[in-house]
């Protein structure tokens, strides 16, 4: 029965790991009976969930399918994910966060110095804070894929899409404005986006497996959608990301769960690659009135892209990615969850909202009881 507790499910894919602080090991049952229930109710065909703090995994847990569709793979701890717009806050925005830190960028600089065709009306107004907020007055999304196959023609037709409101006074989710931050963190490096966060981000922090343009023999890869008949596996979902050869500020990020352990304890604890005003800054609200609430990349409480469920407390954040990928912690507590899976792979019209939301619920019940 949905949402029944069945201790009955096999046990060995479950972890409990060492727990200092004496979370009730038995509440952790509940999580896995939601992911059990999820894939039973075929909204994904398989997770992979781990919960923890700063940088101590708590329990980690895999169930269902990595493949169902022409043949079947088993979802394993270490399957690799398309983290879809993970990508905004894993890779580019402590990318665009370290160069604020080293002096090479200021987000208040007009997007113009960057890009020409922000020089004149309302594009004119437009800084980099306003892409980190989605306020910049962007559309969310437009299939520039159709029209161009190389990433330097997409980004000149992201650049050139005429703004839909003044800027800084909307929220709007877009992901135009990722690709742009992606090609200034290019423009100021000299590095393409891979490049400068395998070196400054991804290695120094230990994510080993993480990376754009996944090789073949990485892994196992979480299938996402079939397109003409053909299973994406280890190649990037999203069409402009593909377009882009893979490396896109808003999306093309692979990883696996275990490398966002130590993202998720640079943020919620101290040391990591950025410091620490940097990321207490990164989680205010800095679009306080204007219908969101969004600190420098990430997703804040009370957000309609909110899914955190209904008891992490006001200083949590979070951010999701359409592939089916989601993160959430609480700097203050220290405590955090991911929730990878792949929704797609049984199509773009599978809804997950709720069943993250119940998720992330049953994970704020067993870490702050």
């Amino acid at each position: 029965m949905w949402g029944q507790v069945d201790k009955s499910l096999p046990p060995k894919r479950e972890v409990l790991m060492a727990n200092k602080e004496a979370v009730r090991t038995d509440r952790f049952h509940v999580l896995r009976q939601v992911i059990h229930d999820g894939v039973q109710a075929r909204l994904i065909p398989g997770a992979v969930a781990q919960v923890g703090r700063m940088n101590e995994v708590l329990w980690q847990y895999h169930e269902g399918e990595a493949q169902v569709v022409q043949h079947s793979r088993k979802m394993e701890v270490d399957t690799i994910f398309d983290l879809a717009s993970l990508t905004k806050v894993v890779a580019t925005l402590p990318a665009v966060l370290l160069l604020v830190e080293e002096g090479r960028l200021a987000l208040d600089a007009p997007l113009s110095r960057y890009f020409p065709a922000f020089q004149s009306g309302m594009k004119s107004h437009v800084r980099i804070f306003h892409l980190l907020t989605h306020t910049a007055g962007l559309v969310s999304h437009q299939p520039f894929y159709r029209l161009a196959q190389d990433r330097e023609a997409i980004i000149n037709m992201a650049a050139q899409e005429p703004l839909v409101f003044e800027p800084g006074t909307r929220v709007l989710y877009s992901d135009l404005g990722f690709m742009l931050l992606g090609s200034v963190v290019a423009q100021v490096t000299g590095e393409d986006l891979s490049t400068f966060c395998t070196s400054r981000i991804f290695k120094p922090l230990g994510m080993n497996h993480t990376r754009f343009i996944p090789a073949a023999s990485d892994g196992n890869f979480a299938a996402t959608e079939v397109i003409d008949n053909q299973v994406l596996a280890g190649v990037v979902h999203d069409e402009n990301a593909r377009a882009m050869g893979g490396i896109a500020g808003h999306a093309g990020l692979f990883a696996k769960a275990s490398d966002l352990v130590p993202y998720l304890a640079m943020w919620t604890g101290r040391g990591g690659v950025l410091c620490e005003i940097v990321k207490e800054s990164a989680i205010k609200c800095h679009t306080q009135g204007l219908g969101g609430n969004r600190g420098w990349g990430f997703v804040l409480r009370g957000d309609s892209y909110d899914i955190a469920g209904d008891l992490w407390p006001p200083t949590t954040a979070s951010h999701t990615g359409f592939t089916g990928t989601s993160v959430v912690f609480d700097r203050r507590s220290g405590y955090w969850a991911v929730l990878l899976t792949n929704r797609v792979h049984f199509g773009r019209q599978v809804e997950i909202q709720d069943f993250r939301r119940r998720f992330h619920n049953a994970a704020a019940a067993c870490l702050f009881g």
